[in-house]
């Protein structure tokens, strides 16, 4: 199959399931950048979503991600929240510390996770050398999360794997700092990035369709696997054994992967294929829901990129349309 209709194919399939209109407000209405709509909508993005699912993925492997644990929303939302604490916060500014108490408050409000699930993934953190408690010298009582080198240099290179897909689609005026892996944009990037917080949280949720898939270890990430695979071969239905490489890479049973497919196959996200009972395809439904997150997040990057900027005192350069 050529790749002009392998592509026509796919923007038949998403098609098929209109583009609700909020995905073209901005995650926050007085900054001016791309909605997950204009990315969604971009001639190109059917060619840079494998981008987005091979490189991005790849972070999260049980091998690479902090902890060397099964990756989840909740895990990534906490450390996003964690690396982003430290970055704003200010020594005579108490209010601005990285306290056990305010983190777990931020990562409640995306309502992922409960705190005794929080707290293992911190001990975790701490026992594999991600993080450190520090004791401050004034109050004994305070403990301080800070993130090691080992998790900030995870940090940017996650960072660098979505910025990588945006400079695909947006060249100009790019993403450079971001793609360059630099210390002081992500620094700046983390600390515009706690104002984007309420704004991920509600992507989230509304995207109910994908939202019980984050609840489950790698779920989304399975889930975007197997569109990927389907929509690099649409006539060759996936069957579970198309997936038993992720156990690997991912630390998931075969076990969960077939509960995650038969969850989707429910959920009217995927459907068995009449030739192949044991075969999965996307639904619309379903490849819309993987898209739909894959623009938000790169929308919401984006976003973070120009708080980032404003954070240093500097213009992007270039406008947006």
């Amino acid at each position: 199959m050529s790749e002009g209709l392998r592509l026509q194919q796919v923007s038949t399939l998403r098609q098929a399931v209109p583009l609700p209109d909020y995905l073209f407000e901005r995650h926050m209405p007085d900054v001016d950048h791309r909605t997950a709509g204009e990315v969604l909508s971009h001639p190109a993005f059917a060619t840079v979503r494998r981008s987005y699912v091979v490189g991005t993925l790849a972070n999260y492997e049980i091998t690479r991600f902090p902890g060397n644990i099964q990756a989840a929303a909740y895990r990534t939302a906490a450390i996003g929240v964690l690396v982003c604490l430290w970055s704003a916060s200010d020594p005579a500014d108490r209010a601005t510390w990285p306290t056990v108490a305010h983190f777990k408050q931020l990562v409640s409000a995306f309502s992922l996770a409960g705190t005794r699930q929080i707290d293992d993934f911190i001990g975790r953190l701490v026992r594999t050398g991600d993080i450190v408690l520090d004791r401050v010298a004034t109050d004994g009582r305070v403990r301080l999360l800070r993130p090691t080198d080992k998790l900030l240099a995870w940090d940017r290179q996650t960072l660098k794997s979505y910025y990588d897909v945006l400079q695909a689609l947006y060249p100009e005026p790019g993403y450079g700092p971001a793609v360059a892996c630099d210390l002081t944009f992500q620094r700046a990037h983390r600390k515009g990035a706690l104002a984007v917080f309420p704004a991920i949280g509600k992507f989230l949720h509304r995207n109910v369709d994908l939202l019980p898939f984050h609840q489950m270890y790698q779920g989304g990430h399975i889930l975007m696997v197997l569109t990927d695979l389907a929509l690099a071969d649409p006539g060759k239905p996936i069957r579970e054994r198309d997936l038993i490489h992720l156990r690997d890479r991912f630390g998931v049973s075969r076990s969960h992967i077939r509960n995650i497919l038969q969850a989707a196959e429910t959920a009217g996200l995927l459907v068995r294929t009449e030739q192949a009972r044991q075969g999965f395809v996307p639904t619309p439904r379903g490849l819309t829901a993987v898209d739909i997150f894959i623009a938000n997040t790169l929308a919401a990057h984006d976003l973070t990129y120009r708080l980032a900027f404003h954070e240093m005192g500097r213009d992007v350069c270039a406008p947006l349309r």
